[in-house]
């Protein structure tokens, strides 16, 4: 087991993990090129780490950094596509990422969004994300939108 950035030779497994895991994700639903093409785009911006289990990734983040302060002591954080086949492996990665992210600046915040079918909201819960609030109609017409945030000082 290993939790590492990306590699080339990674994406076409990316793939799978997250066609199986967001099968309502609009993005997730193209070609699989068009999928590597998207993920090598994102992993040039953001910072892709996965989750290898002898040679097969079970699990994948990316950790975008999308505001700070003047200064850069305190950080807005956001985990997109949040991937793992089971929960030992999304608590793994999620320990990993808030690592990353404490260790950026002195205080930060990660904000999460996640569609209703999206089942992961306790798993944020029982580590110690709090929902802030709803958005109706946010991805899809009809399904609420959850937003769940974690400080670090």
């Amino acid at each position: 087991m290993a939790i590492r950035g990306i590699q080339n030779e990674d994406f076409e497994k990316l793939v799978r993990l997250y066609k199986s895991f967001f099968n309502t994700h609009n993005i997730f639903q193209k070609s699989e090129k068009e999928i590597i093409d998207y993920l090598k785009e994102q992993s040039e911006e953001n910072a892709l780490i996965v989750y290898d289990e002898t040679n097969s990734i079970v699990g994948a983040l990316f950790l975008v950094n999308f505001g700070q302060n003047e200064n850069g002591s305190h950080k807005l954080w956001k985990f997109r596509h949040f991937a793992f086949q089971t929960k030992e492996v999304a608590q793994d990665l999620l320990e990993e990422a808030e690592k990353i992210v404490k260790n950026s600046s002195e205080t930060s915040k990660i904000e999460l969004t996640l569609a209703e079918s999206e089942k992961e909201i306790e798993f944020y819960k029982s580590n110690k994300y709090i929902l802030e609030g709803t958005l109706s109609n946010h991805y899809r017409p009809a399904e609420a939108c959850f937003i769940l945030s974690k400080c670090f000082s």
